[in-house]
């Protein structure tokens, strides 16, 4: 059943506690059973990975590992049409992202030079989900931006169906993209199985992709031992709407999100009693139950609701779109405008799709070529430049109680040193 709140006199903080709020991989008991799940696989290795497959999965993969023979057949399956829709898919993704890929860069003042180089994360993991759906355009939008970084070796990791193989669209899109390292596995095992290895998969670097809340619980495990992306978890999305919107394609913007269902949330947030009154009936089906219909006072209020709620993916449908995207300062994803509905980010736009959930979009930022580059700092001075400097540096660090620190400088400084 669709809920409906008025918020014309609530503050933002009140109205955002109502709102349903993925983020079931904050609880204890879910971050307590990945955290025992990872700990077994580091533990006992493929053994462990293969028992919590078959426990959750209900099969045992053998090899875990797909050939790269069922690779290739996959990637042979796919119609010319829909090859051609990935491939302009692709091709956008990959566009998008060259564009926002770090740059190295040097720069030199009175003898001393400080610089910054960038350089790809040699090895990656990438995690597609399962469940209630096959993600071949998750491997898309986190695959090709590692690519494009520059990352040498790309670990896919997908739940197997009920026949024991990965989805034959996931395993036609690595074909695709060339990648030929993919293994039968989900789930906080197959997280555990990345960071730590196991005798079928090397650990990898860092860890990305979207995943339900196990999968979410088991990055944060493992956060240190290797890297991982934003918290990416159950979908959202808020649609900011005015009397202008057309109520069937607002229903349909809700429902969109609504159907990953595991958790999603879809808010709208309207000014107008009437857009509300005729979006409502156009509700249907399970997916309804996660959606959620507010009035707010004026597309102000809706503004700053949206930035406390902070949600995944955000829609603005206004004839002050522009004014209101201007204001947004809280959201993975920002569609603007009537003719630019959220799905076409989710396929084919350019951005990526793997994007902060569960309000972490506050501080954390969309999956992108940043996230598989590590930048290195260096200094290089000359000894009129330390000359310079060194006396600075040594009243600071004596000032710290670091008398070797400054040592280290002062030993270096005319007069001072051999």
């Amino acid at each position: 059943m669709v809920r409906v709140l008025d918020a014309r006199d609530a503050k933002p903080e009140e109205l955002v506690a109502k709102l349903r709020r993925p983020g079931g991989f904050l609880s204890e008991k879910v971050r307590a059973a990945a955290r025992r799940i990872v700990a077994d696989v580091r533990e006992r290795g493929d053994e462990a990975l293969l028992e919590y497959t078959e426990r959750f999965d209900g099969v045992r993969p053998d090899p875990v590992r797909v050939p790269s023979g069922e690779i290739a057949e996959a990637r042979n399956t796919l119609s010319p049409e829909v090859e051609e829709s990935f491939g302009v898919a692709v091709e956008n993704v990959r566009f998008f992202h060259k564009r926002e890929i770090d740059r190295p860069w040097e720069t030199s003042r009175a003898g001393a030079t400080a610089g910054q180089r960038v350089r790809p994360i040699r090895r990656v993991g990438v995690y597609v989900p399962g469940g209630h759906a096959a993600y071949p355009s998750t491997l898309v939008m986190a695959a090709v931006p590692a690519q494009v970084a520059g990352v040498g070796e790309i670990a896919v990791c997908a739940p197997p169906g009920p026949d024991g193989r990965v989805s034959e669209s996931v395993l036609a899109v690595a074909g695709l993209l060339g990648l030929d390292e993919v293994y039968r596995v989900g789930g906080a095992q197959a997280v555990g199985a990345m960071a730590y290895g196991t005798e079928s998969m090397r650990a990898v670097k860092k860890i990305v992709g979207p995943g339900n809340d196990y999968v979410v619980a088991a990055k944060l495990e493992v956060f240190g031992a290797v890297g991982v992306d934003a918290p990416q978890g159950p979908s959202e999305v808020v649609v900011i709407a005015d009397s202008s919107a057309f109520p069937e394609r607002v229903a349909y913007d809700l429902l969109a999100q609504a159907e990953h269902l595991s958790g999603a949330s879809a808010v709208l947030l309207t000014p107008s009693a009437e857009l509300a009154k005729s979006v409502e009936p156009l509700l249907t089906g399970e997916p309804a139950e996660l959606v959620t219909l507010v009035r707010v006072r004026d597309a102000a209020q809706a503004v700053e609701i949206a930035n406390e709620y902070a949600p995944e993916h955000a829609h603005v449908i206004s004839e002050d779109h522009e004014e209101i995207f201007q204001d947004l300062d809280a959201a993975g994803m920002v569609a603007i405008g009537d003719m630019s509905p959220v799905a076409l980010g989710d396929y084919a736009a350019g951005p990526s799709h793997a994007l902060p959930t569960s309000g972490t979009a506050t501080w954390a930022s969309p999956l992108g070529t940043h996230d598989f580059t590590a930048r290195t700092n260096y200094i290089h001075f000359g000894g009129d430049a330390l000359a310079r400097l060194g006396p600075h540096v040594e009243r600071l660090a004596r000032l710290e109680g670091f008398e070797n620190h400054a040592k280290s400088v002062g030993t270096r400084l005319p007069g001072k040193g051999r």
